[in-house]
């Protein structure tokens, strides 16, 4: 049932009908096959060129620019800041970039954005199509996959993980007024979080007393108050602002993910930090956890989590295996430094106090600051 949910989404449409249209077209296996080469380097040419777009839009349209990773697989450079994450990865097949309006207009901001994306997009497909007039197979294969990728990023559809140049383009000026409201407090938002990445802790709660009297009962303004709260190592009034979160019944399905696998990631800090009872806390982390990852919240954005919640219960091992895939996987700092810190206790726990130093001085090094890499440091100096 869930491989069949899986070839009815947008996505699976796309690429079925694609390599069905490569098929059709060449016939012979040689031919087919140098088709789907072709399409697959068509599909990477073209999404390249949507985040190609994005950043282009970071001048044109008064955006700014929150993560840009080339590649997938172990970290080779990274030259990221607390405000924006630029990494790269071992081998660079992919571009992926994350922007975001720091100033108001924020609705007309956004669609510049996205429209600077789906044009670079369109550029290609023209690029393509006139190649696969003259071209073989390869051609014909890359021109199919580009004219596919385009048509599925014009569909409107959010999720967990992102949500589409159509969407933004067709669905985005007509929000309702709450969404609109959650609009309008973004930069707000953005700014208390970007404070509170630097370790600017004061300008952090300055912003956060702002969004709390401006926008009180706002899912960015909320989120980012937790943030911060998290940030000072006030778990236990971060908690009671992340239960409001996630038993907001106006939120979307991927709302809810993204408010869940916070919860359950404050319900373990707070346990950690004795400001919450052991079992209450471990309950509430574990059924948080298992809504998150129901709801299509990514399984490996879970893995963190899921370290500190293992570590909790007594399973170091299990802890140390997680934490690991987390911290490789991460690319915000302050969401690397926490694994690690993690990892460290982990290593701790299991008696290894040596690769514990080694783990926390390399979280030292991206937010030395951040109450769970200060506090593991106190430990071990204890220790």
């Amino acid at each position: 049932m869930r491989i069949l949910r899986l070839l009815v989404t947008p996505g699976a449409l796309a690429a079925l009908v694609a390599v069905a249209a490569i098929v059709v077209v060449e016939w012979s296996p040689g031919r087919i096959a140098v088709g789907l080469a072709g399409a697959v380097v068509g599909l990477l040419a073209i999404l390249a060129a949507s985040q190609l777009g994005l950043l282009a839009s970071v001048p044109l349209a008064g955006m700014r620019v929150q993560r840009v990773v080339v590649g997938v697989g172990p970290r080779l450079a990274d030259w990221s800041r607390p405000s924006r994450s630029v990494v790269l990865r071992a081998v660079p097949v992919i571009l992926a970039v994350n922007v975001r309006a720091a100033k108001a207009p924020v609705r007309r901001r956004m669609w510049w954005s996205a429209l600077c994306s789906v044009l670079a997009e369109l550029a290609v497909v023209v690029l393509a199509a006139a190649w696969a007039i003259e071209g073989g197979a390869f051609a014909h294969g890359f021109a199919v996959a580009c004219v596919a990728e385009l048509v599925h990023a014009l569909l409107p559809q959010r999720s967990t993980v992102a949500t589409s140049t159509g969407w933004l383009l067709f669905r985005l000026p007509w929000v309702g007024p709450e969404e609109a409201r959650q609009l309008e407090a973004a930069p707000l938002a953005g700014e208390a979080i970007e404070a509170a990445h630097r370790g600017d802790l004061a300008a952090a709660e300055q912003l956060a007393a702002r969004l709390r009297d401006d926008y009180p009962d706002v899912r960015p303004a909320l989120a980012a108050r937790v943030f911060v709260l998290e940030a000072q190592g006030r778990y236990a009034e971060a908690m009671i602002l992340a239960v409001k979160l996630a038993a907001d019944a106006r939120q979307e399905p991927d709302e809810a993910a993204g408010s869940f696998a916070a919860l359950a990631g404050l319900a373990c800090a707070t346990v950690e930090a004795g400001q919450l009872d052991a079992t209450l806390g471990l309950s509430t982390a574990n059924t948080a956890l298992e809504n998150a990852a129901t709801l299509g919240y990514p399984s490996y954005k879970l893995n963190g989590v899921r370290a500190l919640h293992a570590l909790l219960r007594g399973d170091a091992d299990e802890a140390i295996a997680l934490a690991t895939r987390a911290a490789g996987a991460g690319d915000n700092l302050l969401v690397r430094a926490d694994d690690l810190a993690t990892l460290a206790r982990a290593h701790m726990a299991s008696g290894d106090n040596q690769a514990a130093r080694q783990v926390i001085t390399e979280a030292e090094k991206l937010a030395s600051w951040w109450p769970r890499v200060a506090g593991t440091r106190s430990r071990l100096e204890v220790g």
